[in-house]
């Protein structure tokens, strides 16, 4: 009864999104599980409102006693009131919301987060494997969400133009039948584009996958699917998974404090696209953010929008990295100054001796006009 009461939460206010579902569905069971409370006898019109005033603060205190950080605790009685009101729309002039609003103002997130650089992202991926390289090398480049890249089939990537080009349109949602729901989280289509290192390693891991695929489900304790189109035919849990063993190999493993989370997460690699790019604007459109400067990127061609990414495309490789040629430009332009000045020392040679056959000229022509002495 449970599941149900709350699928009938998701179906008044039209919440589809499978994270978004999963995220009120944790935070609602646990109110009362703090409450040692069921749910399916706790409303009750005759209930007074106090009693559900009572209750809401004592899961509050709970969480205080727990050391639960505040934000958490924001997203948290969320959850916990819009379930609240949709049940009983009498539950929505409950006091505790405004007291709970003057409570969390101005709290910023506690939980730390590493963002990456290429030489961190190196040293993780240099423990990974002909899969995880692809799956990384593909996000960091690419600055898409692990659903989005988890959705991914063959036909959304292009590698026969430069950069290879890719349509995102769909996120990872296991619950479909074919792993996917159209739709991103903005609800909107958009193209990207991958690195040179990346296209490489998606083309050596399409080589391997299909053998991937039948060997992962012989071992896996769930149905597979065999005829799961997908690039990379998992489920975020498990790339996740992947991501964190090599973390771990790599020696930057490391929990925040505050909330026992990795702070080197696979959503980091996204937070890495966007610092690191090099063009903030271009890198927000990519991701798939709404910005002042979306709209004008929006309206470039494909093609036009390929060759701006192309010209920060280094900055978002990992192994591909163009060498420091800082001393050698030092020395090229001593050289170009040189030629430069060679170039005028010739220029004027050139012209001295002009202005010196001009002279001769001169003198010559005069004394043919001179009158010859009579003998």
């Amino acid at each position: 009864m449970v599941k149900d009461l709350i699928n009938d939460f998701f179906e008044k206010k039209l919440i589809t999104a499978y994270h978004t579902q999963k995220s009120y569905r944790a935070n609602i069971n646990k109110y009362f599980r703090l409450l040692d409370k069921d749910i399916n006898t706790y409303f009750s019109p005759k209930k007074p409102s106090e009693q559900y005033e009572k209750d809401l603060s004592k899961a509050f205190m709970l969480m205080e006693k727990n050391s639960i950080p505040m934000l958490t605790r924001k997203t948290f009685f969320n959850s916990v009131k819009q379930f609240f009101c949709s049940t009983d729309k009498r539950l929505k002039d409950l006091e505790f919301w405004e007291t709970i609003s003057k409570r969390m103002r101005g709290y910023a997130p506690q939980s730390e987060k590493d963002v990456p650089n290429a030489a961190e992202i190196k040293t993780v991926l240099s423990h990974g494997n002909t899969l995880s390289r692809a799956m990384f090398l593909m996000q960091c480049s690419m600055g898409c969400r692990i659903g989005e890249l988890l959705a991914l089939h063959p036909t959304d990537i292009d590698t026969t133009v430069s950069p290879t080009t890719i349509m995102i349109n769909k996120t990872y949602n296991p619950r479909e039948k074919n792993h996917y729901k159209n739709g991103t989280k903005t609800k909107t289509s958009r193209v990207c584009f991958m690195s040179d290192e990346a296209t490489k390693a998606y083309q050596e891991w399409m080589k391997e996958r299909d053998a991937y695929l039948v060997t992962s489900a012989k071992k896996s304790k769930f149905d597979k699917d065999l005829n799961d189109k997908r690039v990379f035919p998992m489920s975020d849990e498990n790339a996740r998974e992947i991501w964190e063993r090599l973390v771990k190999r790599s020696g930057l493993y490391k929990k925040d404090i505050v909330t026992n989370r990795l702070t080197l997460h696979p959503h980091c690699l996204r937070a890495f696209f966007r610092t690191y790019l090099g063009h903030a604007d271009l890198a927000e459109h990519l991701m798939g953010h709404a910005s002042g400067m979306d709209k004008f990127y929006r309206n470039m061609k494909p093609e036009d929008l390929a060759k701006e990414f192309q010209k920060y495309m280094s900055n978002v490789s990992i192994f591909e990295v163009p060498p420091d040629l800082t001393g050698i430009h030092e020395q090229l332009r001593q050289k170009e100054d040189e030629l430069q000045k060679l170039k005028y020392d010739l220029q004027e040679q050139r012209l001295a001796r002009l202005e010196q056959s001009a002279d001769f000229e001169t003198r010559i022509a005069r004394l043919e006009k001179k009158p010859k002495e009579k003998n």
